[in-house]
């Protein structure tokens, strides 16, 4: 009854101290049923950030998926539900991560370990910059860091390049990833790998690539594939007209429907299609450039101390000669061609 009345309290926006007086007389504070979840997702979902520090402080768990899988953002823990609310939950998102930075490593299993991988992902995909590294450190302390599986780039990059078809939206969150990168831009020569590979047999086509790599090799690849079946099915949209034509003439009383009902369907996949053009050439001639333009300083430095090290007292070697104007018009080059013809630089980047 007092879960209940808790639930509903936060709901309705009580008073905090009305509030408080109900979770004073709960006895289980994590309990849910398949109707409602625990009080803990009501706090995020409503974003009480007051509230949920409280039910933090008597217990409540933020690992618990919710029993209820029908309403939207309940799919998932409380933490990486308030990740998936976006900068609006920027508090919310900071109190969760301050509990569980005060949590150590031996108080999670397997499961939630898993979750708390997951939290840096959602973090640059969703959430602010301060977020994202706030979620990253906490990772690092939390998880034994190796090379294996997605990266937050990584999995925004996929996610990002799949899955996002409004223009606009993809340029704000690349706007936040380039943000990130120009503060820390190792994670963009980190390379996928799944140590689970060997047991599955066929390894994923992105497998030892790079973020840049997955992007241009992998996405870009997925979408042109796209254009090749609207091509295909255009193809068979006027194969199917020149048959309609025999069977049903114009004169038959249900022919103008179909042609109607043909138009509509058409227009509709030309949008969808128009959309993933639009994006392509946002990925290819925007996005893809300026991720190579911020893996060229530390290529350059490298490439400089290399020169230092190797040629610096070898005068006889033209090599060693190279000046900083040379050197910059190598690495024009390099930006240039990464948009004109990136298959040259396959082996670097996948």
């Amino acid at each position: 009854m007092h879960d209940m009345k808790l639930n509903a309290s936060i709901v309705q926006g009580h008073e905090f101290s009305k509030i408080s007086s109900h979770i004073d007389r709960v006895v289980n504070i994590n309990f849910q049923c398949k109707v409602r979840p625990t009080a803990l997702h009501i706090a995020v979902l409503h974003n009480n950030v007051k509230v949920a520090a409280l039910l933090l402080q008597r217990g409540a768990d933020m690992m618990i998926a919710p029993l209820k899988k029908s309403v939207t953002k309940e799919s998932e823990c409380t933490l990486l539900m308030a990740c998936k609310q976006g900068e609006s939950h920027e508090d919310m998102q900071f109190l969760l991560l301050r509990h569980l930075s005060d949590c150590s490593r031996d108080q999670f299993d397997s499961a939630a370990l898993k979750k708390i991988v997951r939290v840096a992902q959602y973090a640059m995909l969703y959430c602010t910059t301060r977020i994202s590294f706030a979620a990253e450190k906490m990772k690092t302390k939390m998880i034994d860091v190796n090379a294996t599986g997605f990266s937050p780039l990584m999995f925004t990059l996929i996610h990002v390049g799949l899955y996002e078809e409004n223009v606009d939206k993809c340029v704000e969150i690349v706007d936040r990833v380039v943000e990130i990168l120009d503060k820390d831009s190792t994670t963009l020569w980190q390379r996928y790998y799944s140590s689970k590979i060997a047991n599955r047999g066929a390894m994923p086509p992105f497998t030892g690539g790079t973020a840049l790599g997955m992007l241009l090799f992998f996405v870009l690849k997925d979408r042109q594939k796209r254009c090749t079946e609207f091509a295909e099915y255009m193809a068979g949209v006027e194969r199917g007209k020149t048959h309609m034509l025999q069977y049903m003439p114009a004169t038959d009383p249900h022919h103008n429907g179909m042609v109607q009902f043909g138009i509509q369907r058409d227009a509709e996949q030309k949008c969808i299609h128009d959309k993933n053009l639009t994006m392509m050439r946002y990925l290819a001639n925007v996005f893809a450039p300026c991720l190579f333009a911020i893996m060229l300083p530390p290529m350059r430095m490298a490439l400089c101390m290399g020169m230092h090290a190797r040629l610096g007292n070898q005068h006889g070697c033209s090599v060693g000669q190279l000046n900083g104007d040379i050197m910059n018009s190598i690495f024009k080059q390099l930006v240039s061609g990464i948009v004109t013809s990136p298959e040259e630089y396959r082996c670097m980047l996948y």
